[in-house]
């Protein structure tokens, strides 16, 4: 993959999380805008674009195929303890296990925290959501990989 699509990606994602941070924690009480999805919109771009690039790379999509796995377990994990915290609230060891998922929130969920504008919904169901789009992202590595060994 060329530098210039390395560092494109990179600067997109930090952008992305640096503008989706705050939002992202303190949903629903902070309000989202169109800039928050701008800034997803555009660390999407960025990573289909890297995606597609670095397709014939064999270690690159290995790399690319294990962080979208992440990103989906992550999700998911989201997803679950939050369930768990909700339907076991009186139990003191969920008090030290809920802080578990949070680093998966803030790597794989708060840069595509923009899209929520769009649906408004919990940030635990976000989550969920999220982990069917990089489902899907993880499809289309797998097809762009096809496609491109029948072209050689």
């Amino acid at each position: 993959m060329k530098l210039k699509f390395l560092v494109f990606l990179i600067s997109s994602y930090l952008i992305a999380f640096s503008i989706n941070l705050i939002p992202s924690i303190k949903y629903p009480d902070s309000s989202l805008n169109v800039f928050n999805l701008l800034a997803t919109a555009l660390f999407l771009v960025a990573f289909l674009l890297a995606i597609k690039k670095g397709a014939s790379s064999g270690r690159y999509h290995k790399s690319v195929k294990l962080l979208l796995l992440v990103g989906f377990s992550s999700g998911l994990v989201v997803y679950v303890f939050k369930l768990l915290e909700d339907s076991l609230m009186n139990y003191a060891f969920l008090d030290v296990i809920a802080s578990i998922p949070y680093p998966f929130y803030l790597l794989f969920i708060t840069p595509l925290f923009g899209m929520n504008y769009l649906v408004d919904i919990s940030y635990e169901t976000f989550s969920l959501l999220m982990s069917a789009v990089y489902v899907l992202i993880f499809i289309s590595v797998i097809s762009f990989k096809k496609a491109d060994a029948q072209n050689v």
